[in-house]
């Protein structure tokens, strides 16, 4: 157990410091609110998810997400508010952040052009205590456990109609220090921006059959760029099924259940065949998603979702 934990601290290290820190979600498409602000009341209703997220399920401290999402638009549907509760945890760091969303809408032609920010604070804590040190005289072999709150803010812009979406956003645009602990090498762990660029579009042959392919691109400061090519198909306006596939060997099987008009449920599956993901195993993903006063007419995009 301590060589496992040793070996989550280690990359939880790099991720903090140098790489993509935020919760990595497989049915992006359905929780776009995660990673763009813009995209608060888009739906047109009132709308409410919940992602649980196990990652690396052969690990002991793997990282678990759990993600509460609420947006809608205001009455005069020019302006979209949302919130958001993110709570994440990996090996002896524990983290949860509250999250406000505002977001501004211009029609445009078939579609709307939304501006969005979003502020809010995260708190990370760490059981120092966890960790088995080979230098007993590391800084951050303390015994004991720390906390430290960090503001953020985000940015974003979206565009979306009945049959297409685009998203720029940019996220941790204030880079604070996350631990309370000070490296003496200088490298402290700070919130790194994040880039994302997504995509899609959808083709409807039948009532019985819509085919979406999409895409998202994500970017931060000292780590490679992943690239996610997703082909999605909705069978008679009530399942979705698709496959995700990554840059970095990893693949991801989906598929959300449109219960009722209002209720959804999704499940995802993802597994790399990487060095992490052979010996970390496979990773789960579940989502719940309620929509009230839910328009009536048919819509053809997964971001409606």
């Amino acid at each position: 157990m301590k060589k496992q934990l040793i070996f989550l601290f280690s990359l939880m290290s790099f991720l903090q410091t140098f790489a993509q820190q935020d919760p990595q979600y497989s049915q992006y498409m359905f929780n776009q609110l995660a990673i763009n602000p813009a995209y608060a009341g888009s739906k047109e209703a009132i709308s409410a998810s919940a992602f649980i997220r196990s990652q690396w399920t052969g690990l002991e401290g793997a990282p678990k997400t759990q993600t509460l999402n609420v947006h809608g638009p205001m009455k005069k549907k020019k302006v979209g508010l949302g919130f958001s509760v993110v709570a994440d945890q990996i090996g002896p760091k524990k983290s949860i952040g509250v999250l406000g969303s505002y977001a501004y809408r211009i029609p445009i032609k078939n579609g709307k052009l939304s501006f969005g920010l979003r502020a809010g604070v995260f708190n990370y804590t760490y059981n120092w205590a966890e960790i088995s040190y080979k230098d007993q005289g590391d800084v951050y072999n303390t015994n004991n456990q720390t906390s430290k709150i960090v503001p953020t803010a985000d940015a974003g812009l979206y565009y979306y109609n009945n049959t297409l979406y685009a998203g720029l956003s940019a996220t941790h645009l204030y880079s604070g220090r996350l631990t309370s602990v000070s490296n003496l090498n200088g490298d402290d762990a700070i919130l790194s921006p994040h880039l994302f660029f997504t995509f899609g579009k959808a083709w409807s042959f039948n009532e019985n059959l819509v085919f979406n392919p999409s895409c998202m691109i994500k970017a931060t400061k000292g780590a490679p760029s992943s690239i996610d090519v997703n082909l999605s198909f909705l069978l008679k306006q009530r399942v979705w099924v698709g496959l995700s596939l990554r840059h970095t060997s990893n693949f991801v099987l989906y598929a959300q259940f449109n219960i009722t008009d209002k209720f959804k449920l999704g499940y995802s599956y993802d597994y790399g065949f990487n060095q992490i993901g052979k010996v970390g195993g496979g990773s789960h993903e579940i989502m719940l998603g309620y929509d009230f006063n839910i328009s009536k007419s048919k819509i053809l995009s997964p971001r409606y979702l």
